[in-house]
């Protein structure tokens, strides 16, 4: 336990689950026979900041001191996997007819959201949002947003590789729901793989349509990504129903019914 608190000691860490940083110092634990608690920490920080240091610096975070009513659009244009997006052109094109019907979709639950939620205007008129999310300082920021601006939306704190809970969020949520899980296969995979095989077979049960999408360059833009993620593929296409998959904004885009 002393381990977790001295890792969260640092400003950036402080908001997240004892569970992730726990599971990081496991997995960092396991890569020399005899390790001290310095390098555990070290080592387990610099992890943390892999997973989840595009959300956590100073450019993002500094928008928590900051009146709510301005911060959502510039956010937006700050963060680096958002700034790419042209969020009405985006959900435009994940809703609409899913399947051979056109679905009322009443909840929204974005599973490791990260800024997502300050796009909550750009979604259709009337949706529940739930954004999901371990980094507690951004949890905060976007339920300052919400209560700012009067949306039907909040944020949870919560580890992702707590699937029971992320389910009783779903089994809560208003039917139609949609989930989406952005940008976030990469990193339950390189902790653990195969969870997100596993978090997507217990999601899928418990809503209507799930929105996966996984980078295709790296986050400067400058890099292409060879990975075509066949194994995802190969699960999405054998379990469930693939009605789009689309290329935007440096993303592969995957909407899969039952």
């Amino acid at each position: 336990m002393s381990l977790i608190r001295d890792v969260k000691k640092k400003k950036e860490f402080s908001g997240l689950p004892d569970s992730v940083v726990a599971r990081v110092l496991n997995e960092v634990g396991g890569r020399k026979s005899v390790v001290g608690g310095r390098f555990q920490i070290k080592e387990a920080r610099s992890l943390l900041r892999k997973y989840f240091g595009v959300f956590l610096t100073n450019r993002v975070l500094k928008f928590g001191s900051r009146r709510s009513d301005v911060v959502g659009r510039e956010i937006l244009k700050t963060h680096m996997s958002s700034k790419k997006r042209d969020y009405q052109k985006f959900y435009d094109k994940i809703f609409g007819v899913i399947g051979n019907r056109q679905l009322e979709i009443k909840s929204v639950v974005d599973l490791g959201c990260g800024v997502n939620g300050f796009s909550y205007e750009y979604l259709p008129e009337g949706v529940n949002y739930v954004g999901v999310e371990a980094a507690g300082q951004l949890v905060d920021m976007m339920n300052d947003f919400f209560a700012e601006k009067g949306f039907d939306a909040k944020a949870v704190c919560m580890d992702l590789f707590d699937v029971e809970n992320v389910v009783g969020i779903l089994k809560k949520a208003r039917k139609d729901r949609i989930v989406f899980l952005f940008q976030v296969v990469d990193a339950l995979e390189s902790v653990e793989r195969n969870f997100s095989l596993k978090l997507i077979g217990a999601v899928m049960k418990e809503c209507e349509v799930l929105v996966i999408s996984v980078p295709l360059v790296s986050l400067g833009g400058g890099k292409k990504f060879a990975v075509k993620r066949k194994w995802l593929m190969d699960y999405l296409e054998s379990e469930f129903v693939v009605d789009r998959d689309f290329e935007m904004f440096g993303e592969r885009v995957i909407r899969i019914h039952k």
